[in-house]
């Protein structure tokens, strides 16, 4: 057999050449013969058979009572190209699809008999050349099955045909050539043809999904269609099971890295159209339908996660590399987070309920919020997610404080999904489409269940929905100037477009308690995330969650004061400029203009002019709610607007800490183990050979790391264990120099992915609106013996200098404590000349038990110090 070349380009190009069909007429007489009556038998039967054969040729008899006889060998050699002729030379239509599909049900048989009869395993699995013909039959039937949408658009049984000759087609691959995935990419990366094979096996599963939703659509609306429920069943399992294979071999690199650079899959949409139809697929309440449904949405957006993590070309931006590559992509993600606002509501998880029977719906929210997750922090996509997904946000933060505990701040979340594997029989689907098998002998659809332990499914669950927050939260200037606050100001206008819905009647302190609700559950979660730190976050994401909460406080903060003033001043929420819920000037307003406005509308003056008198403050303060913390604030004090250890590290330099953001690339497993290697070979990143080794085996422990990626961060960790060694050269003697050490110590942290450390993220000093937001006096008036803002050094019990710092707050309370009663002061420390994990002589429910505690919590070393034991310091210059 000559090999079949491609000249030119299109689907055309597969056809393969006429000379290659074999011409004798007995030969194919025989075979047409064979198809017909050999394919209704059982494997066993066929078996039987070619057991009892005499002379290598099999004897039957047909169904009219003749009897009929052909060579085992003829058989195995002729088949394919048996099949190729009538693909060739027939016309489309139910006739050919049945005989087809008659004749892939007998190729399916004669490979399982293969390896027990020595004939046909050298014929159809060892002979190269009959391998040949078996791609070109699968290829070339795959080519048809993607060019046939006019002929199914006329026969609801020809779709139903269509699907399961696909599926049947691409498991064909799996029978004679290898059952292992990762074998069988090889192979077709191997094969001349395999970029024709990618583009048209998605474009026949295409195909077969459309037709699969108008079915869906038309139980609803045709009855004749709706007594037919097995049929749409099957249909939708031959749908599952052609999605799979391809799923299946995306998740072996090499061939999701070739697909990549598919023009026609990845820069035309191909792809993407293949998405945006199945999440458009209607749920059914039947319990089979709506778990295979489930199950097709969880595949394709598993297969688009895939494509995300392909490092050499990056599939986000080829797919919006044109205006209509884009768009495409937009209404595919729109799709994606209308599912999800759909589940976060639970109203999936009652349907089907009914159901004594359930089965296993995939991976769907836990594969949607990861791919919001990656979108969330793509240049391309990140305004979208954030236009389109946060009110979805300002819901979830919405709810009562002990449904949120339950569903994100818990090890048991529920409900989990369950992710399953398809245990396609192709023999059995065939047979019952073609009537060979009733439905009784058919088998329901069984599964390969891929179970997710509970607490890691709640885990990772919680983990993702605070990496989108920190993803939105990050601003990078040289990427996204027009993204700044874009998150936070989005978030207040839902959180304000959310509040007409309360019913009428509700007290005017409404808005108030709502941001409370809000401010209290995003501490929950930020406490909760600390937890999971390192296994399922990265201390930058809980970082950037703070954050937010620190911003957000302050915004909402802001927004009530300046209500309140302008109010006292005569301005209610009525009048034409007033701000807050009268009007919309205020609304996303950013942290600068709203300090700015809070400055310029007397802020300091706490008396209501109207009658010179003290005002009361009305307001429900957000940081007071939030028990847990035991956080209070002096009604008479509308000045202090305390936010709980948040304030300064929202008033550094914003900018600075989040540039320095990088994304771990690199679990607790993997860093550990390569930290171990580098104790032994700690000349690692000079030696490309060891980089290559050491980045195949830490893939095997998490996330794909390349080679480049693993020399990057050894060298991140060379440079940070240098500045870590000048640093501890240049302990400073005293004084102001002391404050120039943002290190939080002589020490070094152990390694982490960036070479950064967390401390850096802020600053030693105040800023000057925080000294005029934050007061420094006490309830009484009485002057503290420190104030905010002054500059100290910590001392133990025996006088010796322990570390220096901040004063945060001199009196008052503070996380329940009366700093005034116990002669106590709120320090940020800044520089540590102890460990800091050493135990605070004063721990609480705020800062923990140690330095280092604290630091995990609030994002700065925050804490307790008795004021006998504070030293006054000048301020550094």
């Amino acid at each position: 057999m000559r090999r079949t070349s491609i000249v030119g380009s299109g689907k055309a190009s597969m056809r393969p050449a006429k000379e290659d069909v074999p011409l004798r007429q007995k030969k194919v007489i025989d075979l047409v013969s064979a198809v017909k009556e050999l394919h209704m038998l059982s494997s066993q039967e066929l078996g039987k058979l070619i057991r009892d054969a005499e002379n290598d040729t099999i004897q039957w008899t047909t169904s009219n009572g003749s009897s009929n006889e052909v060579d085992v060998e003829t058989l195995a050699n002729f088949f394919a190209l048996h099949l190729i002729a009538k693909l060739l030379e027939s016309k489309r239509d139910e006739e050919l699809f049945r005989y087809l599909l008659g004749g892939l049900r007998l190729l399916h048989a004669l490979c399982d008999l293969a390896p027990r009869n020595s004939k046909l395993e050298q014929v159809l699995l060892d002979d190269v050349k009959v391998s040949e013909q078996m791609f070109d039959l699968i290829f070339y039937m795959i080519v048809v099955l993607g060019d046939s949408k006019r002929e199914l658009s006329t026969s609801s049984n020809l779709a139903l045909l269509h699907s399961v000759l696909l599926a049947c087609s691409l498991y064909l691959l799996t029978a004679f050539i290898s059952s292992q995935w990762h074998e069988l990419a090889l192979v077709l990366l191997a094969h001349h043809k395999v970029d024709i094979f990618m583009a048209v096996a998605f474009d026949a599963v295409h195909i077969d999904i459309q037709f699969l939703q108008v079915r869906l659509l038309a139980r609803y609306t045709d009855t004749g269609m709706q007594s037919n429920l097995a049929e749409v069943n099957r249909l939708s399992q031959h749908c599952e099971a052609s999605l799979q294979f391809l799923q299946s071999l995306c998740q072996q690199r090499f061939f999701r890295e070739r697909l990549v650079k598919n023009k026609e899959l990845c820069g035309e949409g191909g792809i993407l159209l293949l998405a945006h139809d199945i999440m458009k697929l209607p749920f059914s309440e039947e319990s089979y339908l709506m778990a295979v449904v489930s199950r097709l949405k969880s595949k394709v957006l598993s297969i688009l996660l895939h494509l995300c993590e392909v490092e050499s070309v990056s599939f986000l931006d080829v797919a919006a590399s044109t205006a209509g590559g884009l768009n495409l992509a937009k209404s595919t993600i729109f799709q994606v987070l209308e599912l999800l606002k759909t589940m976060f509501r639970g109203d999936l998880n009652g349907l089907a309920a009914f159901s004594d029977k359930t089965y296993p719906r995939g991976l769907l929210q836990l594969n949607a919020m990861r791919l919001t997750e990656i979108l969330s922090d793509d240049s391309n996509f990140r305004s979208y997610i954030t236009l389109n997904f946060t009110e979805v946000l300002t819901t979830i933060f919405l709810l009562p404080h002990a449904e949120f505990l339950s569903s994100w701040c818990s090890s048991e979340s529920p409900p989990s999904e369950e992710d399953a594997t398809l245990d396609y029989d192709s023999l059995a689907a065939a047979g019952w489409v073609l009537g060979v098998l009733p439905s009784s002998d058919v088998p329901e659809s069984t599964f390969n269940a891929c179970r997710v332990p509970r607490t890691s499914y709640a885990y990772q669950r919680t983990s993702l929905l605070v990496k989108i927050v920190a993803n939105l939260t990050c601003f990078i200037p040289d990427l996204c100037k027009e993204e700044k606050d874009l998150f936070l100001n989005t978030f207040l206008q839902c959180l304000h477009k959310l509040l007409p819905t309360l019913p009428s009647g509700v007290p005017n302190d409404a808005e108030a308690e709502r941001a409370a609700i809000i401010i209290q559950n995003l501490r929950s979660l930020l406490i909760h995330a600390g937890s999971l730190v390192p296994g399922f976050l990265n201390e930058d994401d809980v970082q950037l969650l703070r954050l937010f909460i620190g911003q957000l406080e302050l915004l909402i903060n802001c927004e009530s004061n300046i209500d309140r003033v302008k109010e006292g001043n005569g301005r209610g929420p009525g009048s034409p400029d007033a701000g807050g819920r009268g009007g919309n000037q205020n609304k996303g307003m950013s942290v600068d203009s709203a300090l700015e406005e809070v400055n310029q509308l007397n802020l300091n003056g706490n008396e209501d002019p109207s009658n010179g008198l003290p005002r009361q403050d009305q307001r429900t303060d957000v940081a007071q709610n939030f028990a847990a913390r035991g956080a209070h604030e002096s009604d008479g004090d509308a000045q202090n607007v305390e936010t709980n250890g948040l304030e300064s590290s929202i008033m550094q330099s914003e900018e600075k800490q989040l540039r320095k953001r990088k994304r771990n690339i690199m679990n607790y497993m993997q860093i550990t183990m390569i930290e171990q290697a580098l104790q032994n070979e700690p000349d690692m990143q000079r030696k490309a050979a060891s980089i290559q080794l050491w980045a195949d085996k830490l893939s095997l422990h998490g996330s794909e790391i390349s080679s480049s990626q693993l020399k990057n961060w050894l060298n991140n960790r060379k440079a940070k264990l240098a500045r870590a060694a000048a640093k501890d050269v240049r302990v400073p003697s005293g004084g102001d120099t002391a404050f120039t050490d943002k290190q939080g110590g002589s020490g070094t942290d152990p390694v982490s992915d960036s070479p950064e450390s967390p401390d850096e993220f802020f600053s030693p000093s105040p800023s000057a609106a925080q000294q005029q937001i934050c007061s420094s006096r006490n309830p009484e008036g009485v002057s503290a013996r420190y104030e905010q803002g002054q500059y100290v050094v910590l001392t133990d019990g025996q006088g010796e200098e322990i570390g220096k710092g901040c004063v945060h707050q001199a009196s008052g309370n503070w996380s329940g404590s009366n700093l005034d009663e116990s002669g106590l002061c709120v320090v940020d420390v800044t520089y540590l000349k102890v460990d800091k994990w050493a135990n605070l002589p004063h721990p609480c429910d705020a800062t923990g038990t140690s330095f280092g505690h604290a630091e995990q919590v609030l994002g700065l070393k925050r804490v307790l110090w008795d004021s006998s034991k504070l030293v006054l310091q000048q301020k550094p210059r």
